[in-house]
């Protein structure tokens, strides 16, 4: 798992210095992919340049990313990657991106997540049993527990227009019971927000599994809770609906999106 480790910060690394060279050049593409979901070249650029690092080492081992989906041998363990989560921010100028990285021997149970945020040179990180870190200091979620006291994320899906209505009624009910409410673009980043105390749940839907790999680790291993939002919808590598908290938090927020 160390060398999990190791492979993972330097692919991230690596990608945060090739993105940071990409913003001062200007040679940035922007395409849409979906509806409201952008990429943009570097997006490509950057996950190659991760699975070229990873390969380097594993050779063998599964990878799915965001852009080129799945390959690799299933059986052998399997790194998950997002190469920029937040590309709206990416190539509007905006600071709150993220390169995403997670390996799991099992599906939707990673051991080892780094999230790196390149324009503010914050690298988190955490592997099972070990801790969470940020740039070499460990962190820990709040220790907040009356919920209005909390700082929540709460992310209208914009993906899903079908999905508003239901959502914005149970965000006026997050917003009525927490001090305040946030959304930062990037998933990954809102995760290791809470593993590191700035904000103390959240709670989004139709999210990507690579949106949220690494940052279910980092945040576990920090001692907080992620779960699907709705019993009897488990992850899959398409589709998630999100509670993510201090752990503290997790059963009231629970009862609120139930």
């Amino acid at each position: 798992m160390k060398k999990h480790l190791d492979v993972a910060l330097q692919a991230a690394r690596r990608a945060g210095s090739y993105i940071l060279s990409a913003e001062r050049s200007g040679a940035i593409s922007v395409r849409l992919k979906d509806a409201n979901d952008y990429v943009t070249n570097v997006d490509s650029q950057v996950e190659q340049l991760i699975k070229d690092t990873i390969r380097l080492h594993f050779p063998h081992e599964a990878i799915y990313g965001e852009e080129s989906g799945h390959s690799g041998n299933q059986r052998s363990g399997r790194w998950v990657i997002d190469p920029i989560d937040g590309t709206t921010n990416f190539f509007r100028g905006m600071p709150n991106y993220t390169i995403s990285i997670a390996w799991e021997e099992e599906p939707f149970t990673p051991l080892v997540g780094v999230i790196f945020n390149p324009r503010q040179n914050e690298l988190y990180w955490g592997s099972k049993g070990n801790g969470s870190f940020l740039n070499d200091q460990k962190i820990h979620v709040s220790a907040i527990q009356n919920l209005s006291e909390a700082i929540i994320v709460a992310v209208p899906p914009h993906r899903r227009r079908d999905l508003l209505d239901s959502y914005f009624e149970t965000m006026k009910r997050i917003s009525r019971s927490t001090s305040d409410i946030r959304s930062l673009g990037s998933c990954a980043l809102e995760l290791a927000y809470i593993a590191s105390g700035r904000v103390d749940g959240y709670y989004e839907r139709a999210l990507g599994y690579y949106d949220l790999a690494a940052g279910m680790i980092i945040l576990q291993e920090a001692g907080g809770a992620i779960t699907p939002a709705f019993e009897g919808l488990p992850f899959s590598d398409e589709y998630c609906d999100l509670l993510a908290s201090n752990g503290h938090l997790h059963q009231q927020l629970g009862r609120i999106i139930a």
